[in-house]
């Protein structure tokens, strides 16, 4: 709905003193539906921003908790969920899509930041989802970088010797590959507020059958985001990923890490997202 045009000195309909038309004010999108999936070492609660930003620009928008991850950061920290080591990359999808079923969202727009942006792939690959932006998102199975700084990265959730127990990042090793673009302060914040340990039976579960998203079967629109400082997801790695789907375009955000939907400045990202959904999800 285009908002209405404003009297200029005094003229009324969008006329100027000098008889010129002013230009309306850009019509504000219209209301969509918004379903955000976190991925590992945070929980759902790293999302609260966007969603009330999100709602306050008139669209439905929620956030998807990881099954289990329903304490606060807190409370996971100091007693992880006993059958933490159970939850697998297939079941998470599967939980997600339930969820989405459920609420009747499943021509939602769906944002996946990291491990959640692998598990948006693979919903729109199953038809959920009218469109899907992942940020920094994990790579499907199959998808590998060699580049040291990932491996560096990715090696607490990946070793295999440790996949019964979980992974935690300690507050120095999440500043140096989550939050490296943030001060030592920011960046303790930011864990205190949302690190938790996650599912080493996730990310290992992905690289396998269960990680597999056939790209014709990708037939939404699809952004993919890449941070050009990201240690975890390097932005080489997002560009790929995009390369993969026939409907995917591919965005890089300067000077981001992988914490940038959380960092200072992600309302202009979040903005960004709801303008290229705008313009790409067709509305009955």
């Amino acid at each position: 709905m285009s908002h209405p045009v404003r009297d200029v000195d005094g003229v009324p309909g969008g006329q100027s003193a000098r008889g010129g038309r002013v230009p309306e004010e850009p019509a504000a999108p219209a209301p969509m539906s918004f379903v955000l999936i976190h991925g590992m070492y945070v929980t759902a609660s790293a999302w609260d921003p966007w969603v009330e930003r999100l709602t306050a620009l008139g669209h439905d928008a929620r956030a998807i908790e990881w099954p289990g991850y329903d304490l606060s950061p807190a409370e996971l920290r100091g007693h992880p969920p006993e059958d933490l080591p159970s939850l697998t990359f297939g079941k998470l999808v599967e939980h997600c899509e339930e969820q989405l079923r459920f609420v009747g969202l499943e021509d939602a727009v769906l944002i996946g930041h990291s491990m959640g942006g692998l598990v948006v792939q693979a919903l729109l690959a199953r038809g959920i989802g009218a469109a899907g932006i992942v940020i920094s998102p994990a790579p499907p199975s199959g998808v590998v970088s060699l580049d040291p700084r990932f491996l560096r990265a990715n090696l607490t959730h990946l070793n295999v010797l440790a996949r019964s127990r979980p992974a935690h990042l300690s507050p120095q090793r999440f500043h140096t590959y989550f939050a490296n673009r943030m001060t030592r302060e920011q960046s303790d914040a930011l864990w205190a507020a949302h690190c938790v340990p996650t599912a080493r039976s996730v990310p290992l579960g992905s690289l396998g059958e269960q990680g597999v998203v056939d790209p014709a079967a990708l037939t939404r629109p699809l952004l993919v985001y890449g941070g050009a400082d990201d240690r975890i997801i390097p932005a080489a790695l997002a560009r790929r990923i995009a390369n993969r789907y026939p409907t995917a375009e591919y965005r890089e955000l300067p000077d981001a890490d992988h914490a940038v939907c959380f960092a200072p400045g992600w309302e202009s990202l979040a903005d960004a997202c709801v303008a290229w959904a705008a313009e790409r999800v067709v509305r009955d």
